[in-house]
């Protein structure tokens, strides 16, 4: 039976199959919590899963942003909010979303 090393982000539990990668993802979720609770200090009655998306999607692309801010604001359109979900995961956002259409 093979050993397989894996690593758990602490704070969301995902799971990575190398160092770089599980530290790359737990510096991005530091920067997106930081993120967020400067907008909530800043901006009031923002939702608090709001939030965690504008934390998320700034850190995830901060590098577009970066370059957004030093002039070039068509680097935006390449946003990207997309994030790794597991089968189960993707089912059960699509679940969501059926029942929230049929609510509305």
């Amino acid at each position: 039976m093979a050993v397989k090393a894996l690593w758990q982000c602490d704070r969301d539990g995902k799971m990575f199959t190398n160092k770089k990668d599980a530290d790359a993802h737990d510096q991005m979720l530091e920067l997106a919590e930081a993120i967020a609770n400067a907008i909530e200090e800043n901006v009031p009655g923002i939702e608090s899963d709001k939030l965690d998306d504008i934390g998320r999607l700034v850190a995830r692309n901060k590098d577009l942003f970066a370059k957004a801010f030093k002039g070039k604001a068509s680097e935006l359109t390449k946003l990207d909010f997309a994030e790794p979900t597991t089968d189960a995961e993707a089912s059960t956002d699509a679940n969501k979303v059926t029942k929230l259409n049929k609510v509305s």
